[in-house]
């Protein structure tokens, strides 16, 4: 006999709530903080930023980073500077959550999305290659829940397509694709560091290049915003 479920009035697999969140914070990063609140600033693009930002580099073996204020301004600053405009369309999957495709709206272009594999629940790249058109301009791949997506059919596709590759890699920061970071095997790899998520600095992200002319790009467009 098939149990109900809880929601049909069924007995409950858990009956005690899971615990809350805490980020751990020790004495390390209060001392750091309050390092930075004592040197007056600039703390928008001063030099704890660009300290960080070659940390970055150094940590993921990478040319270019970016930090930004969230992960959604990470796509943003990704698009804009990979030329999406009006019109254009962005092949990503619907499983993410809700900046995967809307930082292609605001760039005025339009989200396609293409069905997951059901055994990752990461982006299918047979779907993604069916849904191209004449107004594919790139692939938003989304590195779900700590698991890197298979990159290899992506960038076999982009070369054939002459597509770019921007990876959402928010929920899997220090993640492992055939023995590099995912979020750098794309044309840009973006992160975020907001609470909760595995690299947290309380708000924040990142973007990663190994392209000169899309760091420049992404820089321009980061110090305008």
């Amino acid at each position: 006999m098939v149990e109900k479920l809880a929601i049909e009035d069924g007995k409950p697999v858990r009956r005690k709530k899971f615990p809350e969140y805490h980020a751990i914070v020790d004495q390390r990063e209060i001392k750091a903080v309050t390092k930075v609140l004592k040197s007056g600033g600039p703390w928008r693009r001063g030099p704890f930023v660009e300290q960080y930002e070659r940390d970055l580099e150094k940590y993921f073996g990478v040319r270019h980073a970016l930090a930004v204020s969230n992960g959604t301004v990470a796509l943003h600053v990704a698009m804009a500077a990979l030329g999406l405009r009006p019109g254009d369309e962005v092949i990503t999957t619907p499983y993410t959550f809700v900046a995967s495709a809307s930082a292609a709206l605001y760039q005025n272009a339009i989200p396609i999305f293409a069905d997951i594999d059901p055994s990752s629940y990461n982006l299918d790249p047979a779907q993604a290659e069916k849904a191209i058109t004449d107004h594919t301009k790139g692939i938003v791949v989304v590195h779900l829940a700590g698991h890197p997506a298979d990159m290899d059919p992506f960038l076999e596709i982009a070369e054939k397509h002459d597509l770019w590759i921007v990876e959402d890699t928010a929920q899997a920061s220090g993640a492992l694709y055939k023995g590099g970071f995912a979020g750098t095997v794309g044309d840009v790899g973006t992160f975020s560091t907001v609470d909760g998520k595995i690299m947290s600095t309380g708000e924040g992200g990142f973007c990663l290049t190994n392209n000169d002319e899309f760091a420049e790009r992404m820089g321009s467009i980061h110090k305008e915003a």
